[in-house]
């Protein structure tokens, strides 16, 4: 079982993206999990490439609820 924080659903609108919107969305929620004692992070995501240059790499896959494949990402912190 995950006992760390998963951050999800994270979105920057297409007008706003390529200013570095997505990496300080996904460093805040990282700071804040290290702030409140976490040592390690989760995060689902169908997304390939975007998350793995923040650091995110692949550890497992689950269907989501639309009965897709996401892969599980985890950032130690």
């Amino acid at each position: 079982m995950f006992t760390s924080p998963w951050p999800s659903t994270m979105f920057v609108d297409s007008a706003y993206r390529g200013r570095g919107l997505c990496g300080l969305l996904i460093e805040g929620a990282v700071e804040y999990a290290r702030s409140q004692g976490f040592r390690r992070v989760y995060l689902p995501t169908e997304i390939v490439g975007l998350y793995e240059r923040y650091g995110f790499q692949k550890t497992d896959e689950l269907e989501n609820y639309g009965g897709d494949v996401d892969s599980i990402l985890v950032r130690d912190i």
